[in-house]
């Protein structure tokens, strides 16, 4: 209870989320922003889209915004990326102000933390790494960039991408994305850097450094080690898959170094980064199709991803296993610990909840426009899980598929990467107040499979 009201930290928070996008949209819309003027729908698919750091694009944002308007998206960018908690959380403790309940629910809630142990201390670690992070971002960056812009242009484009990456946003201030630095290394390896760091999550890189650095603990946690583990698999995997895949498709032409530099790039950006440095729609169906399961499994909990997170993907399939080997017992076994069975309950819950957002999604789009369901279910999956990659507009070849889409249909898009950025079970949370039964009902079995 917060005075006499009970606190409802999931609705607070998407109110905070609305109320942003709220203000990126009018902000947006002024005159100062863009080049040529913008709708109403496409600023606040923007705003959504920069603040739940999506990418998925309507308009074209090397040419079509000023700089005041690429401020905007970038402000919109760290706040979506840190969470607007992280913010006045860090905020406070640097005024050395104490937070609130209400806060330490909300702060708790956004970074999805088990315990509200050391909020403020671990809100302000969140953004001196942040800083650290995207400060060296942007050296490394700049020299890549100077050697095609002048030095003050190569400087504000390594750091709007450098911001962008580390909160796997995917926006670009090249109308070609990462096309034109293809045959560069430098260029898309920070990048791909950048995000992979970002996407493990800040628990994550918290936990390395108190037990690598401080050396406070002798061990890293079970957390840490099974995103470690998860991240690494999905980079291999990915990368092996797309390089023998698309070796004589989608990457013909390419010298061999260039090949396996782009089948890494476009193996680690579906999880979530959203940047690319050749068009996805030259890859074929299968390529397609585990873009697709990437996309859907995303980032690590509390990171600047989406996606149901690594984590969740390999509770379910350790779960899966322990049932299949007759383990019906409490917990769920990884790494030789125990898991308690709560948490595989609620990783099924993301999973379900997750795949039916997708769905429902899909169809409402497809109900409301014919366009090819391949291009509306890549830029679904896309949406929720706030990656921001898309097989492309057939009207606008530097704006997304979105951009063929009906006003009707974005707000279902806008809907969608809303619901993958705050997740499922915060939206659910929000909508429904928890009603656990107090009674039991007589038990008789049923006939599955």
């Amino acid at each position: 209870m917060f005075g006499k009201r009970e606190i409802n930290a999931p609705r607070i928070l998407i109110g905070g989320y609305l109320g942003i996008i709220a203000v990126g949209t009018v902000l947006l819309m002024l005159p100062a922003s863009t080049r040529s003027g913008i709708s109403f729908i496409d600023s606040l698919f923007t705003a959504s889209s920069a603040l739940c750091v999506t990418g998925l694009i309507v308009k074209n944002t090397a040419l079509d915004f000023t700089l005041f308007g690429k401020c905007v998206l970038l402000t919109l960018i760290q706040i979506g990326g840190l969470g607007y908690m992280t913010l006045s959380t860090t905020f406070f403790f640097f005024i050395g102000r104490k937070i609130s309940l209400r806060d330490r629910l909300l702060f708790k809630e956004s970074v999805n933390l088990l315990t509200y142990e050391n909020l403020r201390r671990f809100a302000w670690r969140v953004f001196r790494i942040t800083i650290v992070v995207e400060v060296v971002g942007t050296a490394l960056l700049y020299f890549t960039f100077v050697q095609k812009f002048s030095a003050p242009a190569a400087l504000g484009h390594a750091f709007f991408h450098a911001v962008s990456a580390f909160c796997n946003a995917g926006f670009s201030t090249f109308s070609e994305n990462m096309a034109m630095f293809s045959s560069s290394v430098s260029g898309p390896m920070v990048v791909s850097l950048l995000f992979i760091f970002g996407g493990i999550g800040f628990v994550v890189i918290s936990d390395l450094y108190t037990t690598l650095v401080k050396r406070e603990k002798k061990r890293l946690a079970l957390h840490t080690t099974i995103v470690l583990r998860a991240t690494l698999a999905l980079i291999v995997i990915g990368t092996a898959f797309i390089f023998f895949i698309e070796y004589d498709r989608g990457l013909t032409g390419l010298p061999i170094h260039q090949k396996l530099l782009t089948a890494f790039f476009h193996a680690v950006t579906p999880r979530t980064a959203g940047f690319n440095t050749m068009s996805i729609a030259l890859f074929s169906p299968i390529t397609i199709m585990l873009l697709l399961v990437f996309m859907f499994i995303g980032a690590s909990p509390g990171g600047t991803g989406g996606g149901i997170k690594t984590t969740t993907f390999v509770l379910l399939f350790r779960w899966a296993k322990d049932l299949m080997l007759g383990r019906y017992g409490k917990d769920v076994i990884a790494l030789k610990k125990r898991i308690p069975i709560e948490q595989a309950f609620r990783a099924f819950l993301i999973f379900l909840l997750s795949g039916s957002t997708i769905v429902v999604a899909f169809l409402l789009i497809l109900l409301i426009d014919k366009q090819s369901p391949l291009k509306v279910l890549f830029e679904v999956f896309s949406a929720f899980g706030t990656v921001g990659l898309s097989m492309g507009s057939s009207l606008n070849p530097f704006c997304s598929f979105s951009f063929d889409l009906s006003a009707l249909s974005k707000l279902v898009i806008i809907g969608t990467l809303i619901a993958g950025r705050v997740g499922t079970i915060t939206l659910g949370s929000a909508i429904l107040k928890p009603h656990p039964l107090e009674y039991t009902y007589p038990e008789e079995p049923i006939v599955v499979g």
